[in-house]
């Protein structure tokens, strides 16, 4: 971790300097009277270019082109570097006209959206190591589907040693259908556990209620709920990053597309670069 920390240290450092750098450039050419615009333009463009590279990567995991953590650590930083050669760019000003009005807004939404992953890329998959084992997103309806069969079976076995319908009547009612079903987009923004605390404390309260050969039944419902609830759990977050991961591509093509239109009409009227 330290040396993780230290890393990190000193990449922001590296990338703080080059920032600076690339101000003070520049100032300096806009004083030398330079088309700053231009240069500052295609670096823009070539930087957003090379940034769309890592969704390209990550599709052709096998060829040599180094590892893919590497590559995102270098997108990271370069986004940053990026971000400050926009507003250069822009040389602090609103964006003229429509297209320049439309590719500066895909760039902050695109801006946007990396800072906001970065946030959600570091804090969300350590809140669900807290929970415990690692859960495959695509498998999380199978085990949705085995914890309803393996309630099930644990209710027909009660059946047949007791004629109390209690638990058979609370499992249809109300235990199905939550360990059926899917949680609304509600609780994937802001998963919490109360749902499962209120179905255990109405578990608790029927406990009192059943024999000897039910209430090791029910402290195996008591189980399946807590799983129930870890599963939900991981598919609202891991929904939230696939989400984040969807929006955030979607929005790069359509500024790679613009940016590239923008860079070559300029290009056209400039006639060349000093």
């Amino acid at each position: 971790m330290r040396r993780l920390a230290d890393r990190r240290i000193r990449s922001l450092v590296i990338t703080a300097v080059l920032a600076a750098l690339l101000v003070a450039a520049y100032r300096w050419g806009e004083a030398s009277f330079y088309r700053v615009d231009a240069y500052t333009g295609m670096l823009l463009l070539g930087g957003v270019w090379f940034l769309a590279m890592l969704h390209w990567r990550k599709k052709l995991p096998t060829l040599p082109l180094g590892k893919v953590s590497t590559w995102l650590q270098i997108h990271i930083y370069v986004a940053l570097l990026m971000i400050v050669v926009f507003a250069l760019h822009l040389n602090w000003r609103r964006p003229d006209g429509w297209l320049e009005s439309c590719l500066a807004g895909l760039f902050v939404l695109v801006s946007g959206s990396g800072l906001l992953g970065l946030y959600l890329t570091r804090t969300l998959p350590k809140k669900l190591a807290r929970v415990g084992e690692e859960i495959i997103y695509e498998r999380i309806p199978y085990f949705r589907r085995t914890l309803v069969e393996e309630a099930r079976q644990l209710l027909l076995q009660v059946a047949s040693v007791s004629d109390s319908p209690v638990l058979v009547n609370f499992f249809t009612a109300k235990l199905q259908p939550y360990l059926a079903q899917s949680r609304s987009w509600a609780y994937r923004l802001n998963p919490t556990s109360r749902r499962r605390r209120f179905l255990m404390a109405e578990l608790q309260g029927l406990h009192r209620y059943l024999s000897e050969q039910e209430r090791p039944a029910c402290e195996r419902l008591f189980a399946l709920v807590r799983r129930k609830d870890d599963l939900d759990y991981h598919e609202a977050l891991q929904s939230v990053l696939r989400t984040w991961l969807f929006v955030h591509i979607a929005l790069t093509y359509p500024l790679l597309l613009l940016a590239t239109l923008h860079g070559l009409i300029a290009l056209s009227f400039i006639g060349g670069l000093p």
